[in-house]
């Protein structure tokens, strides 16, 4: 009798604090400092998310380790809901696909939802003297020991797409690391950077120059800039995001964020705001979310071998 009671007093709890979350503010974690396409994705979220909630959302930047940091933080959080993270292929697959200290790996969270999928351009300044992609390769390959190159941390998408284009036209580039895409900036315009890999709302929202974007398809908001398939490039990639908790949230309270954010992202004023960021939705619910988590970090496992990006 007395257990009996006390699995009913047990699930009243539960059900009081699901009904009675948000609590208090939640924190959603960008594992990189602001300017980059996480960062812009989280910040066009946030605010409907949390009025879907009943609730407020405040973005939390935590840029170190290609994100790790910030995902470490993630994963050893209460598991209660009111901690999340806006994150992406990089510190979510590929950096615990390289180094086996990272303090979580993918399985340590419950997804919630993924909500974009855009497509990885090679981008120079506004004023660059590479006009296009030819041009870039063609003063790479002249100039020997002077490319070098920006990306969001070592062994970050950014990192592999740019040298995955320099193993294909034969060249070689001096990798610069940064905290984040919002480093950047600065030494890219300044040329002590020549270029770097990111995405069309980085560039919408920088005034960079794109000179090629590795898909099929043009990237929305830069139909002019040539294709990987058009020019005969086998290189391809995406930078892939979505929400995340640390995993062992109770079932309402993960219904509750998985329903918030599908129907935030449904509204009309999201849809437009992701459309005016060149990054319409492409939205993964949390199965298929997970599901395709799991795949990327497989196949990144691969890539990481074939570059010697591991992390001895």
């Amino acid at each position: 009798m007395r257990a009996v009671v006390a699995g009913l007093l047990c699930a009243a709890a539960t059900l009081a604090s699901a009904q009675s979350f948000p609590e208090r503010p939640i924190q959603m974690v960008v594992p990189f400092g602001p300017g980059g396409t996480t960062d812009i994705m989280a910040r066009l979220l946030a605010d409907e998310f949390g009025r879907q909630l009943g609730g407020s959302v405040v973005v939390v930047n935590t840029a170190g380790a290609g994100g790790s940091i910030g995902m470490g933080n993630v994963a050893r959080a209460k598991p209660d809901g009111h901690t999340i993270s806006m994150t992406t292929i990089g510190p979510l697959t590929i950096q615990p696909a390289r180094r086996d200290n990272t303090g979580y790996a993918p399985e340590s969270f419950d997804y919630l939802c993924g909500t974009y999928d855009v497509p990885l351009m090679v981008m120079v300044r506004a004023d660059s003297p590479h006009k296009t992609l030819a041009d870039l390769q063609k003063w790479i390959q002249a100039n020997p020991g002077k490319f070098n190159y920006g990306s969001s941390g070592i062994g970050s998408a950014l990192h592999i797409g740019m040298l995955q284009w320099l193993r294909h036209i034969g060249a070689e580039g001096t990798h610069v690391p940064y905290r984040s895409t919002g480093d950047m900036i600065v030494p890219l315009k300044n040329g002590q950077i020549e270029a770097f890999v990111e995405t069309p709302p980085v560039a919408a929202q920088h005034q960079l120059k794109a000179l090629v974007a590795l898909s099929d398809t043009p990237a929305l908001g830069f139909e002019s800039v040539p294709t990987a398939r058009q020019l005969g490039l086998p290189v391809r990639g995406t930078v892939w995001g979505g929400l995340v908790a640390p995993k062992g949230l109770s079932p309402d309270v993960r219904t509750k964020l998985e329903a918030a954010c599908e129907r935030a992202t449904a509204t009309t004023l999201y849809k437009a705001r992701a459309q005016a960021a060149n990054s319409p939705l492409a939205w993964r619910g949390s199965a298929d979310f997970k599901r395709f988590g799991l795949a990327e970090f497989d196949k990144f496992k691969k890539l990481v071998a074939e570059n010697g990006l591991q992390e001895r």
